[in-house]
């Protein structure tokens, strides 16, 4: 079993779950990305990054346990999501995988519900969660509760209309 985190001082290496990570003030990097090109562009800039990170992961686990239900492998995000600082996410799935999958973010890192802080916290999730549903998704219905400290969105299928 990997280790959560592992800092090796001798190699300067910071290991989270096996992978390599550095640490890096996120808030001060979506601040900054919004105010460079603005937050429309900085949030479509770090929605592509995160939900090709998102598939990737979720692709990984796919390939790592093969016999796994979604439901583990959306618990195994959640971790990483824990673990790397994210705050503590919960998705709660539909029954019978049909319809939206709430998202919520406790203590979260982030709170902005646009620009490249609102990519970083549920573009992954989206990216990860189109591979393992097998459709594209999309993040809706975002909200942030700063009495609870609570970051949500449903992550579905686009409404035309």
């Amino acid at each position: 079993m990997v280790d959560d985190f592992v800092l090796d001082r001798a190699k300067g290496e910071l290991r989270i779950l096996g992978r390599r990570n550095a640490v890096i003030d996120v808030e001060a990097l979506c601040q900054h990305l919004d105010g460079l090109v603005g937050v429309q562009v900085a949030e479509v800039i770090l929605d592509n990054h995160e939900v090709r990170l998102g598939r990737e992961d979720a692709a990984r686990l796919r390939k790592d346990k093969p016999q796994a239900g979604i439901r583990e492998l959306v618990d195994e995000l959640s971790h990483l999501d824990l673990v790397s600082g994210m705050g503590v996410t919960r998705a709660m799935l539909p029954e019978g995988l049909v319809g939206d999958v709430t998202l919520e973010v406790s203590n979260p890192i982030l709170t902005a519900t646009r620009g490249a802080a609102k990519a970083l916290i549920f573009s992954y999730w989206r990216g990860a969660l189109s591979f393992l549903l097998g459709k594209e998704k999309v993040v809706k219905d975002l909200t942030y509760d700063d009495g609870m400290n609570v970051l949500r969105c449903q992550i579905g299928l686009r409404v035309s209309g």
